[in-house]
C-alpha cells in the first residue's frame, strides 16, 4: 500500500494504519526519519488500544525518542500491550519487572512473562529463562533445567546461547562435563558472531584444551574477538606477541 493510502487510513482513525506511520517515520522508510513524528502516531494509536502501538510507544518513552524518557508510563503500556497477547510486549514487561524498571522488581512476575513469550516463541525471553536457571535469579538454581532452555535457543540460532551452553559442557555444570562438545558450541556460535566464543576458542587454542593446540589458530580467535571490543582477547593478544 502507497505511503498516501496508509496516511489516509491513519488520517481517518485506523490504529492499525497509525502504527504503521509511526513506523515509517521511525524508520525513515522512504521519508525523512521523524522521531518525534514517529511518537505522536504511535501514541494515536495506543490510545485506541492498538496492542503493538502500546509496544511502541512504549519503547520510545523507554529510550527517550521523542519524548522524554518515562519508565512508569513505559511499563504501563508494555502491561496493556502484554495482556492482549502482543509478544514482545510480554517480554518488555518481563525485563521491567526483573530489573525493577518503572516497577518495583517482582522476580514471580518476571518468570511469569518471560514464560508466557518462550511459549509464544519469543527466542529472548526463551534466553533470559535460562539465565535465570542458571545463576538462581530470584527463583532456585537449576542449571540442568537452563541447559535445556539454551539448547533450545541455540537451535534458533540464538549465539549468546550458544556460549552459555559451551561454558557449562566445559565447566560440568547442570550436564556431563564434555570439553569437546564444549568445542563444537563454541565454535557453532562464533561463527554466529559471539564475541565470547571467539575469545574462549582463542584460549582454547593457545592451550590445546579440547582441541589441536595452534597459536596460529589461537591468534585467528583473539583478533576476531578483538575487532569486536573484546578486551580480555585484547591483553591476551598482547601477552602472547
Amino acid at each position: 500500500m502507497a505511503f498516501k493510502d496508509v496516511l489516509d487510513a491513519a488520517s481517518g482513525g485506523d490504529s492499525h494504519a497509525q502504527n504503521a506511520i509511526g513506523y515509517i517515520y521511525f524508520e525513515g522508510n522512504g521519508v525523512e526519519k521523524n522521531l518525534d513524528k514517529a511518537f505522536i502516531w504511535f501514541d494515536l494509536s495506543a490510545r485506541q488500544g492498538d496492542a503493538e502501538g502500546q509496544c511502541n510507544l512504549g519503547f520510545m518513552l523507554t529510550h527517550g525518542y521523542g519524548a522524554n524518557i518515562n519508565f512508569e508510563e513505559a511499563f504501563d503500556l508494555y502491561k496493556k500491550s502484554a495482556e492482549q497477547g502482543y509478544v514482545r510486549a510480554q517480554f518488555n514487561l518481563a525485563h521491567a519487572y526483573s530489573d525493577g524498571i518503572g516497577t518495583k522488581q517482582n522476580w514471580e512476575e518476571a518468570l511469569k512473562w518471560y514464560t508466557v513469550a518462550s511459549d509464544n516463541g519469543s527466542i529472548l525471553a526463551c534466553y533470559r529463562l535460562g539465565v535465570m536457571k542458571e545463576e538462581g535469579r530470584g527463583i532456585p538454581k537449576d542449571e540442568k533445567e537452563a541447559a535445556v532452555y539454551y539448547e533450545k535457543c541455540f537451535k534458533e540460532g540464538y549465539d549468546k546461547a550458544g556460549y552459555r551452553l559451551g561454558r557449562m559442557f566445559l565447566e560440568g555444570r547442570g550436564v556431563n562435563k564434555d570439553i569437546k562438545r564444549a568445542s563444537v558450541y563454541f565454535i557453532k556460535s562464533a561463527e554466529n558472531g559471539s564475541v565470547e566464543s571467539m575469545c574462549q576458542l582463542g584460549k582454547m587454542s593457545l592451550s590445546g584444551e579440547g582441541m589441536v593446540k595452534s597459536r596460529i589458530n589461537a591468534i585467528k580467535w583473539l583478533k576476531k574477538a578483538s575487532a569486536r571490543g573484546s578486551e580480555e582477547a585484547k591483553e591476551i593478544l598482547a601477552a602472547i606477541r
